[in-house]
C-alpha cells in the first residue's frame, strides 16, 4: 500500500513541474529610444520606438523639420547651407591664392637661372689694333723706300746742283716719319682702348657678381615667404575641407514623425538642438 502511494505522488509531482514550463510565457524584447550620435545600433537589434538627432545650427532657418512632421529615411532634417557655400567660397579663393603662388615660385625659380649679362666681345677694339698695325707696317715701307730714293738722287752723275731736290726729298722723308709716329701713336690709342674696355667689363662682372648675389639673397628670402604662404594656404585649404564636411546636412536614418523639438543652449554662435522623432512601425517590420 506504501508503495501504491508513493508511486501516484510521484507522478503528480512530474505533471506539475511540465504544466509550469508549458504555461511560461514568451519573453519580449521592448524598443528603446536612443539619441543619434551617441549610442550605437546593436548588430541584428530591433529598431526603436523613437530616436533623438542632436544638431547644431546656427540660424533659425538651418532647421528644416517641425513638430507633426512626416519624415523619410534621408529626408534632411538640419542643414547650415549658407555657412557651408561661405567656406566654399573661401576655399575656392584660397585655391586661387595657391595656384598664384606656386607659379610666382616658378617664375623666382627661372630668375635665379637667367644670366644678367651677355658674354664679353672686344672685337671691336681688336681690328682697330689691327688696323693701326698695318699702318705703322706701310708708313716704314714708305720710309724705308725715300731713304732709298734719297740716296740714289745724291748717287745721280748730273753736273748740275742736286741740292734742292735732295732738300725736297728730305723733307718728304721727314713727313713720313711723322706719319709712321702718327701711326705708332694710334696703335697704341687702339691698345689702350682695349685695356680700357677689358677693365670696364671686369668692373662690370664684378659689380654684376655682386648684384646676382643681392639677388639670389632677395629671391631666396621671397621664396621662404613664398613657401610660408603656400604652407599657410594649404593647412586652411586642409581646415576648411574639415568644417565644409562638418557643415554637411543631417538626414533622418528612419521613417517617423517629429514628435517634439527641444532647444538645449546656445555656444558662441552654435545652438544646441534636439528632435525627437518617433520611428514607424512599418520600418521595424521591415528590418
Amino acid at each position: 500500500m506504501k508503495r501504491f502511494f508513493f508511486i501516484i505522488s510521484f507522478c503528480f509531482l512530474v505533471a506539475s513541474c511540465q504544466k509550469q514550463t508549458t504555461d511560461a510565457p514568451a519573453e519580449t524584447v521592448p524598443r528603446k529610444t536612443i539619441t543619434l550620435g551617441e549610442n550605437e545600433k546593436t548588430p541584428g537589434e530591433n529598431l526603436p520606438e523613437s530616436i533623438k538627432v542632436r544638431v547644431q545650427i546656427s540660424r533659425r532657418e538651418d532647421l528644416r523639420v517641425k513638430v507633426g512632421q512626416k519624415l523619410k529615411a534621408g529626408d534632411v532634417i538640419a542643414d547650415r547651407n549658407k555657412e557651408r557655400d561661405a567656406l566654399e567660397a573661401q576655399k575656392r579663393q584660397a585655391e586661387l591664392s595657391l595656384e598664384r603662388l606656386k607659379n610666382l615660385m616658378l617664375l623666382k625659380t627661372e630668375e635665379l637661372q637667367k644670366p644678367i649679362m651677355p658674354d664679353a666681345s672686344f672685337a671691336e677694339y681688336e681690328a682697330n689694333i689691327r688696323r693701326a698695325s698695318v699702318l705703322i707696317d706701310a708708313a716704314k715701307r714708305n720710309i724705308e723706300l725715300q731713304k732709298t730714293r734719297i740716296e740714289q738722287i745724291e748717287k745721280l752723275p748730273f753736273p748740275g746742283d742736286m741740292s734742292k731736290i735732295t732738300q725736297h726729298e728730305t723733307a718728304r722723308l721727314e713727313l713720313l716719319k711723322g706719319e709712321l709716329l702718327e701711326a705708332e701713336s694710334n696703335l697704341a690709342l687702339e691698345r689702350a682702348k682695349l685695356e680700357t674696355a677689358k677693365a670696364n667689363r671686369n668692373y662690370s662682372e664684378q659689380k654684376d657678381a655682386l648684384e646676382i648675389n643681392k639677388a639670389k639673397i632677395t629671391i631666396g628670402e621671397q621664396r621662404v615667404t613664398i613657401e610660408t604662404q603656400i604652407t599657410q594656404l594649404e593647412a586652411q585649404i586642409t581646415n576648411l575641407n574639415a568644417s565644409i564636411i562638418a557643415l554637411s546636412a543631417v538626414r533622418a536614418p528612419f521613417a517617423g514623425t517629429v514628435r517634439k523639438i527641444s532647444w538645449e543652449g546656445q555656444t558662441n554662435d552654435e545652438i544646441t538642438v534636439v528632435i525627437s522623432v518617433d520611428v514607424d512601425d512599418s520600418d521595424s517590420r521591415a528590418k
